[in-house]
């Protein structure tokens, strides 16, 4: 009887043994990518490819915000001997967000913005576009790529507190024409008919639907075609 006993006694110790053997007590992982994406940081240009002496924009945006933000401290990186910062071009584009300082250009290359709201009513509180910079590639004689860089970016919500974006890039492509400057119709020579494409575009300027395909008219690359223009093709072709 009590071998009888000794033997259930032991095995179901035995049984409970390798139940417990089988449960996890480890506590489960979470991912927290996949419900906590890291706020970003997005540069957007306005063209991918410019003339030589073409002037574009970009623009500074955010993105996976997880809280209200109120300031933002970011920096620009590019190289000055492909283009070159556009003074007194920058401008936010949201209500209530304002540039505390015009970046100085003083250091050749690297630009430094303060952004703040003006009050609680006006948060970034989603993907949004900031602000807009202005640039004017160089005057380079071969194809060139330029980049520009967002080196820091740190935002900071209503109580103080900081946050990194991640950071990020521009690519812009400086590429030369090698075609006889004036000739917009591509025959060889610059003549009447040049001029008679160029007044049929007069006015347009870099925020025309077309303006990919006619900006080869604005012959001083100041993003407009204009009277200067007109009068430069017309020297040529008296010449």
């Amino acid at each position: 009887m009590n071998s009888s006993r000794w033997y259930k006694k032991a095995l179901m110790m035995t049984i409970i043994a390798v139940v417990l053997s089988c449960v996890s007590f480890t506590n489960p992982v979470v991912n927290a990518d996949a419900s906590d994406p890291t706020p970003s940081a997005t540069l957007v240009g306005s063209k991918k490819v410019v003339a030589p002496g073409e002037s574009f924009t970009v623009k500074y945006g955010i993105t996976s915000v997880s809280s209200d933000v109120y300031a933002q401290d970011i920096t620009f990186e590019f190289d000055p001997a492909v283009m070159e910062y556009l003074p007194g071009s920058i401008r936010s584009l949201q209500e209530g967000v304002i540039i505390i300082n015009e970046p100085s250009t003083s250091t050749p290359g690297k630009l430094r913005v303060l952004l703040a709201s003006l009050g609680s009513q006006y948060p970034i509180t989603s993907d949004a576009e900031i602000v807009e910079l202005g640039f004017k590639a160089a005057d380079v004689t071969q194809d060139t790529e330029g980049v520009i860089r967002l080196t820091q970016a740190i935002i900071s919500d209503s109580q103080g507190e900081e946050s990194v974006l991640q950071p990020a890039s521009l690519t812009i492509q400086i590429t030369v024409n090698t075609g006889l400057p004036g000739d917009l119709n591509g025959d060889g020579k610059v003549s009447i008919g040049d001029l008679g494409i160029m007044a049929a575009h007069y006015g347009k300027d870099s925020s025309s639907p077309d303006w990919s395909k006619i900006n080869h008219a604005d012959l001083n690359k100041d993003g407009k075609i204009d009277n200067t223009d007109l009068a430069a093709l017309a020297k040529k072709i008296v010449e």
